[in-house]
This record gives C-alpha cells, structure tokens and sequence, in this order.
C-alpha cells in the first residue's frame, strides 16, 4: 500500500460515512451516528486521557498538543479544553474539511491535511504531547515507525507520546492465515465485508517497545486495551521525549 491509496480509501469513507469510518460501531454503518453522541465519546476518551496523564505523574505544559489521525476532528475539539492550541492532522482531504466545519474552537484548534509520509509542515520540538488512537493500525508498519519517529521529533524535551498500535491477531488462526494469504485477498474480503478496504496492521509490543528506546524515548507505561476490536490484541503506549 502507497500513501496514496491509503488517501483515496479514506477520503471515500469520509464521503460516504465519515464517522462510522471514525469509531466503526457495527449498530452505526449506514450514517446512524448522532453528531452529538459521537462527539461524546471524544470528550469522554480525553477526559480518560488527562487523568491517565496525571497518573503518570509527568510535569506535562498544556500548552500545544497534536492529534495525528484526527478525523473529523472527535479528539481535537476536547483537547482544546485542556490545551492552549491544538492541531489535527489527517491524510483525507474530506476529514479534514469536516472537521473544520464541526470546529468550536476557532484558532486554537486547527487542521491540516498531511499528505507525506512525516510531519515536515511542523518544527521540531513543537508539542507537549502528540497524541494517537486508531490510526497507526490501518497503515504498513513501514509507515508507522515513521510516523512515530516524527512524534518524536516535533515534540518538545520532556514532551510527552501516547498513542494506540494494534499488536497481532488475537486467534493463532487469524496471524497463521495473515502470513499465508495474499495480501490483495486480505484486502478483498474487507472490502466486501466494510464497503471499502479498511486495512489492518500491527506491530508486536516487544518490537515497539524496542523501537522506542532505540530512537531515544523513554518509555513509561505499556497497557493492553480494547480499540483495535476483538479480532486484535491492541497496547496504548506512553513515551517521553527525553529533556
């Protein structure tokens, strides 16, 4: 898969059903989401986010915060209650206008749609905390370190990475049938199972763990969650930039 390709997908899926592309709750395909309640759900997870954030026990400014894979926008808008200026970037042209038409915030939450495979548009050491969640699944492997090393790059000293990577297949059937099946037919079954060919990927916890440290992060907390579905072990992540 080409970054390209990767846009077109999910700039059709923010065409067609943007938010059920965003958190794919089977009872939502179709556009049955409620704008209100799915917005809901951002402010619950960031509000789940600053006090795991406090737990860590970090002394983290609230000055500027990226949300990488924004969407169309359902983390961001609650960041900027906790944040002086947040940016949200995502690789589909379509979210991103949507998320500027669902903004509340005016300048201090703003968008960009990054069509590159790193974050050249920021400066280094840019960010208190880049932030995350079901984004880095649905690209190559190839294409999330980068990402990831990028994080790195446009946070501060002492900033703080959380983010969200799926791991393996929960089933030793489902990893055994990923390394065996072609990748093409992969894709053809999610297409015809989503409409469209949302792809998964994951990275080992000890490879990301590993891959952390050796491109300096100090690593403070690994945790197992949920956001990748049942089909998928999934790990949240929390990294600082070391000072």
């Amino acid at each position: 898969m080409n970054l390209k390709r990767l846009q077109r997908n999910w700039d059709e899926l923010a065409r067609t059903d943007p938010l059920w592309a965003v958190l794919t709750d089977p009872y939502k395909r179709g556009n049955r989401w409620d704008a209100e309640e799915f917005f809901e759900t951002g402010a619950r997870e960031i509000d789940a986010l600053i006090h795991y954030i406090e737990s860590l026990r970090v002394n983290l400014p609230r000055r500027k915060a990226l949300d990488f894979g924004c969407g169309v926008g359902r983390l961001s808008q609650p960041l900027a209650d906790h944040f002086e200026e947040v940016w949200g970037v995502d690789i589909a042209p379509s979210m991103i206008g949507l998320a500027r038409k669902y903004n509340r915030y005016g300048d201090r939450c703003k968008y960009r749609v990054n069509h590159t495979d790193d974050l050249r548009v920021f400066s280094d050491d840019s960010f208190d905390l880049v932030y995350s969640l079901l984004t880095l699944q649905h690209m190559p492997p190839y294409y999330a370190k980068g990402y990831i090393k990028e994080f790195l790059r446009v946070l501060q000293p002492g900033g703080l990475l959380v983010f969200q990577m799926a791991g393996r297949p929960a089933a030793v059937l489902r990893q055994f049938l990923r390394r065996l099946l072609p990748h093409s037919l992969i894709l053809a079954y999610h297409k015809l199972r989503y409409g469209h060919p949302i792809e998964m990927y994951g990275i080992p916890r000890e490879k990301m763990v590993a891959f952390l440290q050796d491109n300096g992060a100090r690593v403070l907390d690994v945790r197992e969650d949920t956001s990748a579905g049942a089909g998928w072990t999934s790990f949240r992540y929390s990294a600082l930039k070391p000072l």
